[in-house]
């Protein structure tokens, strides 16, 4: 009988399962894949992600990574319009490729089981706990364990959080990421709009850039379903991304897409049981403040987890009392990103809203501030 399981060894996985191990509980730690891996994503830790770290004892495995620091934004419109905010501090640039793996393996430093290349079929109540079933490969096997967290992702397959919508997958997005070399990229994380999306362009680890897209389902299928393309077909639509990405060679081996991306789906911190992460919510890649969600769902589950395990919380209490401070914690920047997704995905609203920008520079940072902790 384990005490608790955790399903995906991302961000928020890793991060409840080093905070959980290292109060003395008996976590295992269950990922579908193996590490390295590339995923789609900004690939941006804001600077509140760096206080999580340090709560949940992960701050030096990240650091030693030796991320890029980043402290502006910038946005670009497709007519060319730009406007610029510093951010609340300075923010890192770091792949997926290199912190995922690190992260799961300070997990296990902390005293934390890790399962990779293995897939959580589904979990069942079973007495006072639960039965997870797994995939090992072809064979199937089963954990008894007294708790299951789910940090599954965005998206996930049946039998576990989060519930899909049913909504038509062409009216949602797709995401494509991939690294690019041989291109000079100053202090900054820049937002490049463009018909049916927008791109995030950021400096990560080892001289390379991350070049991360949202894009409506159509945009991609219009681009020949295809990383590159869909770049391509980008940068012909701004001329400020194809002048950022001019002379730059694509990593062909970095390159990943994803779908379908919901970003407007209800977030439900509990879902039968305790949600971390995009497993909650996702908000709008645009926020930037994905990971640093991601992390501090994690810091903020932990305590109630740890309560629970020592019989002084009830399950009930566990789930009102996170959900309660879930949604007082995130509710608001959810709103305010999915508002400012839907405006910037209007080419004329876009470009307004950065001439409020320019013209009003206190707005600009307000909205960088609103859409995090």
């Amino acid at each position: 009988m384990r005490d608790v399981v955790v399903i995906g060894a991302g961000l928020a996985g890793s991060g409840i399962a080093a905070a959980l191990a290292q109060q003395g509980w008996d976590v295992l730690l269950i990922e579908r894949d193996s590490f390295p891996r590339h995923k789609v994503c900004g690939e941006f830790l804001s600077p509140e992600a760096q206080a999580s770290l340090h709560a949940l004892g992960l701050y030096e495995a990240v650091a030693a990574l030796d991320p890029c620091p980043v402290t502006n934004v910038r946005l670009v419109t497709q007519n060319g319009a730009v406007v610029e905010a510093a951010l609340p501090g300075k923010a890192w640039g770091l792949s997926r490729y290199a912190m995922d793996g690190a992260l799961a393996t300070a997990a296990q430093m902390h005293g934390a089981e890790l399962w990779t290349n293995m897939a959580v079929k589904r979990y069942m109540p079973e007495g006072d706990g639960f039965i997870v079933q797994l995939r090992d490969g072809a064979a199937q096997r089963s954990v008894q364990t007294r708790a299951v967290i789910a940090a599954c992702g965005r998206h996930t397959q049946t039998g576990l959080p989060p519930k899909p919508r049913d909504l038509d997958r062409r009216k949602q997005a797709v995401g494509v990421k991939c690294h690019y070399d041989q291109i000079s990229m100053p202090a900054q994380v820049e937002l490049f709009m463009f018909p049916g999306g927008y791109a995030g362009v950021n400096a990560v680890e080892g001289g390379r850039i991350n070049v991360c897209l949202l894009a409506a389902y159509d945009a991609f299928a219009q681009a020949g379903k295809n990383v590159e393309s869909m770049i391509a077909t980008a940068a012909a639509a701004n001329p400020g991304l194809a002048q950022r990405l001019a002379g730059g060679r694509a990593l062909a081996e970095t390159a990943v897409a994803v779908a379908p991306v919901d970003t407007g789906r209800p977030p439900a911190p509990w879902d039968g049981i305790a949600c971390v992460g995009d497993t909650a919510a996702m908000i709008p890649p645009l926020c930037g403040d994905g990971m640093a969600m991601a992390l501090r769902s994690a810091q903020l589950c932990a305590p109630f987890a740890h309560d629970y395990l020592r019989g002084t919380l009830s399950l009930a209490a566990w789930q009102t009392q996170y959900s309660t401070l879930w949604h007082a914690e995130f509710n608001a920047r959810l709103r305010t990103g999915r508002w400012l997704q839907s405006l910037l995905n209007r080419p004329v609203a876009a470009e307004l809203l950065v001439k409020a920008g320019q013209a009003m520079p206190a707005l600009a940072t307000y909205m960088v501030q609103a859409t995090r902790g």
